[in-house]
C-alpha cells in the first residue's frame, strides 16, 4: 500500500504565531488534525524558540506530537501524550565562544537577556541598557518571569557559567546595523532576529552556539529518523524560521508572515484550520 503523503514523513511546525495564535490556544481544529495526521502516519514536531519549562505552560495532552525541538534549536527531545521523554542533545556555548559573544553584548550597550543551557533554558540573566531605559517588551518579559530572572553580576563569574542563547531587545530601525556588526565580530555564531510579540517598537536580536538554528535541530531530528530534509514539510511564520523553511523539502509560510518570507514560499490561504490546509496539501503530494 502506498504511504499517503509521497515521499514525505515528517511534520515541522512553529509553535507561537503558526501553530498557536499569538493571542489565544491551540484551536481544537488544529487539535483534531494533529491527531488525524499521527493516524495516518506522519511524524509530527515542533520547532519552537520557547523553552520546555514555556512550552509546557501552554502544553495540554490533546495537543499531539512525537518530538520537541526547543530554544530554536538548542535541544531535541522525544514527546509523549505525558509531555517531556528522553533528551536526544542539548547544546550550550563552548567556554570561549560564550566569552567572545559576552565581550560583543556588552559592548554594543543595549538591555540583554543571557539563558542558562538547556533544559534551563527558561532561566536567565538581564541587564537593562545603560541609559536605564526598557522597552515594552523587556518590562513585560521582566514581570511575566520573575521568578526565573536574575540580574546581571559580573563579579559572580557569569561568563564561566554554561549559556544557550543571548537575547538583545532592539528598536526596528536599528536592527541590521547592529545585527552586522555583531556578526562581523563574531563570524562563526549563529544570529537571527524575530518580531517581538508584545507589539512594540522593537525586534529580538537573538543570538546561539555556532551552527544552531532551528534547521539544524530538525536535520538532527531527521538523522535519528534515518530520513532527510526531503522527507520534511516545514511551517513557520516569522524571521526565526527561515533556515528551518529554506531546509525543508516543502515549506509553507502563514499569510500574517512579514512580507519578505511571503514573497518567498509558498503562502495558506483561504478558510480552516492552519494545519488541514498543510494535511491537504500533502494528500495531494502523495496523489490522493
Amino acid at each position: 500500500m502506498p504511504y499517503p503523503f509521497g515521499h514525505y514523513r515528517l511534520l515541522i511546525t512553529d509553535y507561537d504565531g503558526t501553530l498557536r495564535p499569538h493571542h489565544g490556544l491551540v484551536s481544537p481544529e488544529n487539535c483534531q488534525v494533529l491527531r488525524d495526521m499521527g493516524k495516518a502516519g506522519l511524524i509530527r514536531a515542533v520547532a519552537t524558540g520557547r523553552s520546555l519549562v514555556s512550552f509546557l505552560k501552554d502544553w495540554r495532552p490533546e495537543i499531539e506530537l512525537d518530538y520537541l525541538i526547543y530554544s530554536s534549536g538548542m535541544a531535541l527531545c522525544r514527546w509523549t501524550r505525558r509531555g517531556p521523554g528522553e533528551h536526544i542533545y542539548t547544546r550550550a556555548f563552548p567556554p570561549e565562544e560564550q566569552k567572545k559573544a559576552l565581550e560583543t553584548v556588552l559592548a554594543l550597550k543595549k538591555g540583554f537577556l543571557a539563558f542558562l543551557a538547556p533544559p534551563d533554558s527558561h532561566c536567565f540573566y538581564y541587564q537593562d541598557a545603560p541609559d536605564g531605559l526598557r522597552s515594552p517588551g523587556f518590562q513585560a518579559r521582566l514581570i511575566q518571569f520573575q521568578s526565573v530572572a536574575r540580574p546581571w553580576q559580573p563579579v559572580r563569574g557569569l561568563d564561566l557559567e554554561p549559556l544557550s542563547q543571548f537575547l538583545i531587545m532592539v528598536r526596528t530601525h536599528d536592527l541590521f546595523e547592529l545585527k552586522e556588526k555583531f556578526q562581523s565580530l563574531n563570524p562563526q555564531l549563529s544570529v537571527t532576529h524575530s518580531t517581538s510579540p508584545y507589539e512594540d517598537d522593537c525586534v529580538w536580536l537573538e543570538v546561539f552556539p555556532a551552527g544552531v538554528s532551528k534547521s539544524t535541530g530538525s536535520q538532527a531530528l531527521v538523522d535519528l529518523l534515518g530520513l532527510g530534509s526531503e522527507n520534511t514539510v516545514a511551517l513557520g511564520n516569522d524571521f526565526n524560521d527561515k533556515t528551518l523553511l529554506d531546509w525543508a523539502g516543502l515549506s509553507y509560510i502563514v499569510p500574517e508572515a512579514p512580507p519578505e518570507l511571503l514573497a518567498k514560499f509558498l503562502t495558506l490561504k483561504g478558510p480552516g484550520p492552519i494545519l488541514q490546509k498543510v494535511f491537504n496539501a500533502l494528500k495531494s503530494a502523495g496523489g490522493n
